[in-house]
């Protein structure tokens, strides 16, 4: 059978993402896409775009990457200075190719058609929870300007909110991966998705949480100058978003 590792939110946490990698190669899984947020919040987002320009077949941007790319920073003087500091981190080469990163992955896989997209039909910020409405959920196989329109999905596979889970939504499957550097919510491990097809129409989901070197992601935040470096720590040891457990 044919295996697709899809990965996510990443966050410049190089000891998650080396983990994660090492597991899906114990797996013998060759093909990896990522559904962005490399960037954003942990210290060492220009070696995660390496590294998941080496290692993965297909990136498309989150919000954090749209964020960094913006013409007009929205959030305040924080976010000011987090654009700089990552824009001086990343370089311009890389700041290009995070430019290019595309919205979506439309693919076939155990006789179904599968789209992958960062958070939602709708773009990058706009977020999509596992305790939403049904309507929520059913729009989330909808075409629209920021998916194109010419691929009508059975599966949506997705990341942003930190939160692994697998949902049935009426004839079809929601699928979130979680998050590889900063899983949110009372499981503080990594998280991948894997899908698994055979050309007869079977389709197989798994979601795979692993450990990794905490306090080596730690220690890669000292004297890094990342703005709100704290509260990025603090979510990694206890999975509460800016000190809030995140469930839903």
């Amino acid at each position: 059978m044919e295996g697709v590792a899809i990965i996510s939110d990443i966050h410049g946490n190089v000891p998650a993402l080396e983990a994660v990698l090492a597991e899906i190669k114990r797996r013998n899984i060759s093909r990896i896409f990522c559904l962005g947020d490399m960037v954003g919040k942990g210290p060492s987002p220009d070696i995660v775009i390496d590294i998941c320009r080496k290692e993965c077949e297909k990136i498309i941007k989150g919000n954090h990457e749209e964020l960094i790319c913006a013409e007009t920073v929205f959030g305040g003087k924080i976010y000011e200075k987090m654009n700089e500091w990552h824009k001086e981190k990343l370089g311009k080469e890389r700041y290009e190719y995070l430019l290019s990163l595309e919205n979506c992955i439309d693919m076939q896989m155990g006789g179904k058609n599968i789209r992958l997209f960062h958070a939602s039909q709708i773009g990058v910020c706009y977020r999509v929870r596992r305790g939403d409405s049904l309507e929520r959920h059913l729009a989330m196989f909808e075409n629209t300007d920021f998916t194109g329109d010419f691929f009508k999905p059975d599966v949506v596979v997705y990341g942003d909110i930190h939160l692994s889970y697998i949902e049935i939504v009426g004839n079809k499957i929601l699928f979130n991966v979680g998050s590889v550097g900063n899983p949110l919510g009372m499981d503080t491990r990594a998280s991948f998705g894997i899908l698994t097809g055979e050309d007869k129409g079977k389709l197989e989901l798994e979601v795979v949480k692993i450990d990794y070197d905490r306090k080596r992601a730690i220690d890669d935040t000292k004297n890094c100058g990342l703005p709100e470096i704290d509260l990025y720590v603090n979510e990694i040891l206890t999975g509460k978003y800016r000190g809030k457990i995140h469930n839903t």
